[in-house]
């Protein structure tokens, strides 16, 4: 019986939650997600042309421009988010929050190591794959965080 008033709470509290969205709120969500795959898709760019037996570095440069510009917006996003959510949200997601601040902070420091690879005469190959590949890898564990947070706020 305990177990059937538990849920019955629980998901009262979901509803409540999901209806108490605001635009904003959702509108940050869905920011934060293009952010999220645009910085996964240009690593990934930058990795299929690291890996061409001809390297274009200036494609590969644009690419990282790209992650740079959507590291930034999702930087932004996050505090945004902070910002809109109300106590209660606040609480319920301030797990997933700082695991996405501390995913925002390893991928801005692979950016920088990504940077400082193509600044260097001539730009190693396998060090801008693999800190690209990391990259990836990084903002993939950022999505599962960011759906997971989705989820307990109520925005599928």
């Amino acid at each position: 019986m305990n177990h059937a008033l538990i849920a019955f709470v629980s998901s009262c509290f979901l509803l409540l939650t999901a209806s108490a969205q605001s635009p904003d709120l959702a509108n940050l969500q869905s920011k934060l997600t293009v952010d999220c795959k645009s910085i996964r898709g240009h690593a990934g760019r930058i990795v299929a042309e690291s890996g061409e037996q001809e390297f274009n570095v200036t494609v590969a440069v644009a690419h990282l421009k790209q992650v740079a510009n959507f590291h930034s917006s999702m930087e932004k996003d996050l505090v945004a988010i902070a910002k809109v959510l109300s106590a209660a949200q606040g609480q319920l997601v301030a797990h997933e929050m700082k695991q996405l601040d501390e995913i925002c902070k390893s991928a801005g420091s692979r950016i920088g190591k990504l940077e400082d690879a193509f600044n260097l005469a001539a730009p190693d190959r396998e060090t801008i794959r693999r800190e690209s590949r990391l990259l990836r890898e990084t903002m993939a564990q950022g999505h599962e965080i960011h759906e997971r947070m989705k989820k307990k706020l109520g925005i599928l």
